[in-house]
C-alpha cells in the first residue's frame, strides 16, 4: 500500500528529526525576531555613516550580512552544525537539483504572470517588482546597474538560506511539511514589510505574491531536500527582470 500524502509529509519530519534532532520553536522565533530587528536597525546607521553617497545597496548588503552571522552563529553554537550541513546545502546531484529548480521556476514564472495580468494590473494598474531592486525611471550607469544586480542575486542567496535552509527545514522536522510551508513564507512574506510604504493596496498585493513565490521556491527544497535547488529557482525567478535593469530596460 503506498503512502499518503500526510503520511509522506510526516515521514519527511520523522526522518528529519532522527537525522538532525528536535527543535525549540521558541528559539526559532527568537532567530526570527532578530532578522527583523536587524532589517528595522541597520538603516538607521546611515545617519551615523552616510554610506548612500557612495552606494545605496550598502547598507541592505550589510544587513543580510548580519543575518546570515546571526543565524550562522546559531546553528554553529546552538546545534553544532557546520555551515552546509546547518544550511542542508550540497553541491552533489547537481544535475537532479537543477531539474527541480528549472521545474519549480517555469512554474513560478507562470503563476507570476497569471498574478500580475489578473490580479495586480487590473487593481493596481501597474507591475509589481517583488525585488531587491529600485525602480528606476533614469537609466543609471552601467556600473551601478551591475552592482544592484549583483546585491539582488547576494539578497536572493542569504534570503533562501535563512529562510528555507534554516527555517522551513526546522518547521518541517517540528511540524508536517504544508504547515511548515504556510509558516516560513507568511514569515518570509511579513519581512517584506517595508513594501507597504507604497501604500497599503499595492503594498499588500506584492507581500502576497512574495509569499506565493517564496512558496513554489521552497517547494523545490522540500523535493530534494538540499537548498542548492532553491538558491538556483531563486536567481532565475528574479533573472528575468533583473537583467533588464542591467541592460538598461526601464
Amino acid at each position: 500500500m503506498r503512502p499518503g500524502k500526510n503520511q509522506l509529509g510526516a515521514k519527511y519530519g520523522d526522518e528529519m528529526r532522527q537525522e538532525k534532532g528536535d527543535v525549540n520553536l521558541w528559539k526559532l522565533f527568537g532567530i526570527y525576531l532578530s532578522w527583523l530587528a536587524i532589517n528595522e536597525l541597520t538603516p538607521r546607521l546611515n545617519q551615523i555613516i552616510d554610506l548612500k553617497k557612495v552606494n545605496h545597496n550598502i547598507w541592505p548588503a550589510v544587513e543580510m550580512a548580519l543575518i546570515l552571522l546571526v543565524t550562522c552563529a546559531y546553528v554553529r553554537y546552538s546545534e553544532n552544525e557546520s555551515f552546509l550541513s546547518g544550511f542542508n546545502l550540497s553541491f552533489r546531484n547537481i544535475g537532479q537539483n537543477l531539474l527541480w529548480a528549472l521545474l519549480f521556476f517555469s512554474l513560478a514564472l507562470a503563476v507570476e504572470a497569471a498574478f500580475q495580468f489578473l490580479v495586480f494590473m487590473p487593481i493596481a494598474q501597474k507591475m509589481v517588482v517583488p525585488s531587491g531592486a529600485v525602480s528606476q525611471e533614469v537609466i543609471r550607469p552601467f556600473l551601478d546597474r551591475l552592482v544592484e544586480y549583483l546585491y539582488v542575486v547576494y539578497e536572493g542567496i542569504i534570503e533562501v538560506l535563512v529562510f528555507i535552509g534554516f527555517l522551513f527545514d526546522r518547521l518541517a522536522r517540528k511540524w508536517d511539511w504544508k504547515r511548515a510551508l504556510i509558516v516560513s513564507n507568511l514569515g518570509f512574506a511579513l519581512w517584506h514589510y517595508n513594501y507597504w510604504s507604497k501604500g497599503r493596496l499595492e503594498g499588500s498585493l506584492t507581500v502576497l505574491m512574495v509569499f506565493i513565490a517564496g512558496s513554489i521556491i521552497t517547494l523545490s527544497y522540500w523535493k530534494t531536500r538540499n537548498t542548492l535547488s532553491p538558491l538556483i529557482c531563486h536567481t532565475l525567478v528574479d533573472f528575468p527582470s533583473e537583467i533588464r535593469h542591467l541592460m538598461g530596460g526601464i
